[in-house]
């Protein structure tokens, strides 16, 4: 059961920001995790055909550290990368896809988990967590427990400049480790949807929510969860009419470590089948946080973060690549 984004997507706190960092990382951390539910990561309401066969072959570092990549390719050639990590520089460019260098002349707002939709104008909506919470003592960061997130966005003509940021009516309940990890894509509608981490009475993992935006701008929740059983940190690839794909990873909760990377479909984008298998694990290492570009017909450009096993809520997270694709 899940929703996800478009192929990077057309429209038709630094709060101390290493504390930003380490709530952003805390967004997919389950506060249950008892192991009475969910002991098979891959159920789902529905068990749709897996008519084409996907493949997940793992690149190279990027040298670069961050969680909750957004990458997408640059309207002036290259590829953009925005990043979530406790440096300063958060946006990257390349020519290649494998080498990216900082671009100092991109301003981005103060915040995590960027996420990127282009208006059928071609100006852009960013979306970004921000926190909300009573200031701390002087000289030192906010106390996460006191803390909520918000879903913040704002616009710009040039992917340069972005206007200040406006509420986007999604927000955490109160204070908690598991939510967060906002992804925002386009609907076959043309209607913008949010999908994000959350935690809800009744269910010992996590799940993924969604909500709605005739306008990109305010949204409001959708009843439920589309998602259940841990997974965490979805990425739409493909949302056309009876064709959903997305990319998840999974709870960071220690008894179900590793950390992997699923697949998922979908014919309407609220019912989905999740992939038996892993397109990606190893035993020693976590790996979470999917974003990817398509890059070619039945090709993309992956991103990925990942750590060792047993830090998967510490870090050091870095940035790694892979190439998926898909055959018939």
């Amino acid at each position: 059961m899940v929703v996800k984004k478009l192929p990077k997507k057309t429209m038709g706190l630094f709060v101390g920001i290493a504390l930003g960092f380490s709530a952003v990382l805390s967004g997919c951390a389950s506060s249950d995790g008892d192991g009475s539910s969910g002991a098979s990561p891959s159920s789902a309401e529905e068990n749709l055909s897996f008519d084409t066969t996907f493949s997940l072959e793992l690149g190279s570092s990027l040298g670069l550290p961050g969680v909750s990549p957004e990458i997408i390719k640059h309207p002036d050639g290259g590829y953009l990368l925005l990043a979530t990590s406790i440096d300063q520089i958060r946006a990257f460019r390349s020519s290649n896809g494998a080498d990216f260098e900082p671009d100092p002349s991109i301003s981005l707002p103060m915040g995590s988990d960027y996420s990127l939709v282009q208006r059928p104008d071609n100006s852009w909506l960013l979306y970004y967590v921000s926190f909300d919470g009573p200031p701390g003592n002087p000289g030192e960061p906010m106390d996460p427990s006191t803390m909520t997130k918000v879903v913040m966005v704002s616009t710009s003509q040039d992917l340069k400049t972005f206007s200040a940021g406006q509420a986007t009516g999604i927000s955490q309940d109160g204070p908690g480790m598991a939510w967060g990890v906002p992804d925002t894509y386009v609907t076959p509608e043309g209607k913008v949807m949010m999908m994000w981490v959350d935690e809800v009475e009744g269910e010992n993992w996590e799940v993924l929510r969604t909500a709605t935006s005739a306008d990109g701008l305010s949204f409001t929740a959708n009843e439920g969860f589309v998602i259940s059983d841990g997974y965490v940190d979805p990425y739409i690839l493909r949302a056309e009419e009876g064709d959903w794909v997305a990319l998840l990873s999974t709870t960071p909760a220690t008894q179900r470590l590793p950390q992997k990377i699923f697949l998922a479909r979908s014919t309407n984008g609220e019912t989905w089948s999740i992939a038996a298998q892993p397109l990606l694990e190893a035993s020693d290492r976590n790996y979470l946080d999917p974003g990817a570009v398509e890059v070619a017909p039945g090709e993309w450009l992956v991103i990925l973060s990942t750590s060792e096993t047993d830090q998967a809520l510490s870090g050091p997270y870095d940035y790694v690549s892979a190439t998926l694709r898909e055959q018939e």
